[in-house]
């Protein structure tokens, strides 16, 4: 068994990134990467089940482009529902569906530390996509923390395939128990890896393994976000990569943005732009009031509609506790910094990459804990007497 092998703690650690990751993937989005602009409409999303894999795939607008772009999730524990969660509506898929591209994405047929089978159940999604649709002039990988380890051995494969890969914060040197498939350093297609603050050494030292990269491999890029917390990453800097990707498909790797001021990488950083708040603020009770924007479904975390201006107007600092009230009970909160400051089973606040509020349990379904679906009302108030907890 996976977990006795590796121990536990080296298991909650690749748990807390999982659910880390899902945690920020929560945010919504359109094509500005403004939280408020309304999603599109006018695509339509097929699901079926490939060997066990369930897969959705997203269809544009208007006429296809030949292109794909085509997903892979991080690590999510053997007992999580087997879920092809895609999210058309983000920033970054919004803009690849309104130009045309066909996003799509697989559940891969067990969860847990899976390699091997997770790439067969990509490759297959690609041979579905074209058995029903047609040849494609492109596809583009893309894969967050273990999805981004897949992406990154798929990169290292023959070319015939895929045109190109992004990575966020890959969980390079996690090992599938008994597998037999790992990372050369030996990329074939363009490979963008984009690292957060406390990944950003994974990242690195692949970029820069000293390993012979002669033709036909290809050398590996680096783009860096100056934010904490695992794949924290907001849609418009999902959407900066997948351009400039694009771009070095099309121009090569010259036509990427280059580092400035003398730095080793290019800053990929862009700020949140969530866009109005629609919380509704009491300052003399400290309190707000607002709404369940979308539960994500593999670990229970909530996104709410309210922003880091509505907890400053309503007197509820950094660290500090507030009472998270809804469908007639109510839970001690941390507004916090990250996923990572409470204890197991402890709720938590804090603000997204993308500048959106987030409520979770660490270690727990907070949706299922609380009853929570997309509009539900919640109000948070202001512990009494509250004060920073560290």
């Amino acid at each position: 068994m996976w977990i006795s092998q590796y121990g536990p703690l080296m298991f909650k650690g690749l748990i807390r990134h999982a659910v880390a990751a899902m945690v920020s993937g929560v945010c919504l989005g359109a094509i500005s990467a403004r939280a408020d602009a309304p999603a599109a409409a006018n695509y339509t999303v097929e699901k079926g089940d490939i060997q066990g894999a369930a897969f959705a795939i997203a269809l544009p607008p208007g006429q296809w482009n030949r292109k794909i772009l085509l997903l892979a999730h991080g690590y999510r524990p053997v007992t999580a529902p087997l879920l092809a969660d895609l999210h058309p509506e983000r920033a970054s898929l919004k803009a690849a569906l309104d130009d045309g591209w066909i996003v799509a994405t697989t559940s891969f047929r067990r969860n847990g530390m899976v390699v091997g089978d997770s790439i067969a159940d990509m490759d297959a999604l690609r041979a579905y996509i074209v058995n029903e649709f047609g040849a494609p002039e492109r596809v583009i990988l893309e894969g967050e923390s273990m999805g981004g380890l897949i992406v990154t051995i798929m990169a290292e494969r023959d070319k015939a395939l895929y045109d190109g890969a992004i990575v966020f914060d890959s969980t390079f040197y996690v090992k599938e128990p008994n597998g037999q498939i790992g990372i050369s350093l030996l990329p074939r297609i363009p490979l963008l890896l984009v690292a957060t603050q406390k990944e950003y050494l994974q990242s690195m030292r692949y970029v820069t393994s000293l390993v012979s990269r002669p033709s036909p491999t290809v050398q590996p890029v680096l783009f860096v976000i100056q934010r904490e917390g695992h794949t924290n990453i907001n849609q418009a800097e999902h959407l900066e990569a997948f351009q400039a990707m694009n771009d070095w498909i099309e121009r090569g790797s010259d036509a990427l943005p280059q580092p400035k001021n003398q730095a080793q990488y290019f800053d990929a950083t862009i700020p949140a732009d969530p866009g109005p708040s629609t919380a509704e603020v009491d300052s003399e009770a400290h309190s707000i009031g607002s709404r369940v924007a979308e539960v994500d479904a593999v670990y229970g975390n909530v996104l709410l509609e309210a922003e880091a201006q509505d907890f400053q107007a309503a007197g509820i600092p950094l660290m500090t506790y507030f009472t998270l009230e809804v469908n007639g009970k109510s839970y001690r909160t941390l507004y916090a910094r990250t996923y990572a400051d409470v204890k197991e089973g402890e709720w938590v606040a804090f603000a997204d990459a993308d500048g959106r509020t987030v409520a979770a349990r660490f270690m727990a379904d907070a949706a299922k804990t609380a009853g929570l679906s997309v509009g539900t009302p919640v109000k948070m108030t202001a512990a009494a007497g509250a004060t920073p907890s560290r």
